[in-house]
């Protein structure tokens, strides 16, 4: 009895799917814009994104070449390196506390903060998680 409903219900469920891929299918049939303007307009458009994303990459190419601009992109993987040190630091510490809810309220230069430790280390900052960067 209870398998001749299932057997049913599935097969309603395979006709409605089917029936609903035939009426995407005529549904994307219609939606189709057959239309010379459309047409120009639309390579037209691909023409430009093509012509500003090769002038975005011969800047970048250019900026690459830059003292300045080099020197900021060294800075800025070494402060990611440091930040994968400080949250490997962070969830080592935090594997150390017992698996209980554990909230902290700090005093840091940039102001107040409160941390919320989840049991299954997760780690939330002022409500926002914190991910394990870690090495």
């Amino acid at each position: 009895m209870i398998e001749d409903k299932i057997a049913l219900a599935l097969k309603d469920i395979a006709k409605f799917k089917e029936d609903i891929k035939g009426i995407k299918k005529d549904m994307k049939a219609e939606e189709k814009i057959d239309n010379d303007q459309y047409e120009q307009l639309k390579s037209a458009y691909r023409d430009l994104r093509g012509q500003i994303k090769g002038m975005e990459e011969d800047y970048l190419e250019d900026l690459k070449k830059d003292e300045f601009y080099n020197k900021m992109r060294e800075m800025k993987v070494s402060k990611e390196e440091a930040l994968a040190h400080a949250s490997k630091d962070l969830f080592d510490a935090v594997a150390k506390l017992p698996a209980k809810f554990t909230q902290l309220k700090l005093e840091t230069e940039f102001g107040p903060v409160q941390v919320q430790i989840q049991p299954e280390m997760r780690v939330y900052v002022n409500g926002k998680e914190e991910k394990n960067r870690g090495v």
